[in-house]
């Protein structure tokens, strides 16, 4: 996956949505997605998230960094659960930082937020 390209391409075709990832360190990605994870960017999201997942080496880390994302729908909750299951079965773990409170209240609402480790 040419992942810069399938990036620049989200974040275009995204008016109020876009991602970013970077290696921070020998096993580490963090992945930060700024504005609104709604039911076309999250599954649009979900394609690249899952092709970056069956790049990493097994026992890597997968950070999302939340600090800018303002909305979430039950889809954008559905895109996080979905990740952390298959990254689970590779051995990787995923940590979520920097939750807006907002965002935090719906992961809380859906009764999921103790799934998540949490930064």
């Amino acid at each position: 996956m040419d992942s810069n390209a399938a990036i620049a391409a989200y974040n275009q075709k995204h008016q109020f949505a876009e991602l970013g990832i970077e290696k921070i360190g020998e096993d580490t990605w963090e992945v930060t997605i700024t504005g609104e994870l709604d039911l076309q960017s999250s599954a649009d999201a979900q394609t690249l998230l899952e092709a970056l997942l069956e790049e990493m080496p097994s026992r890597s880390t997968l950070i999302f960094n939340l600090e800018k994302l303002v909305y979430i729908s039950s889809t954008g909750v559905g895109l996080f659960a979905n990740l952390v299951v298959a990254a689970n079965k590779r051995r990787i773990p995923v940590i979520f930082k920097k939750l807006q409170p907002k965002v935090e209240q719906v992961f809380s609402l859906l009764g999921i937020l103790s799934y998540f480790t949490i930064q």
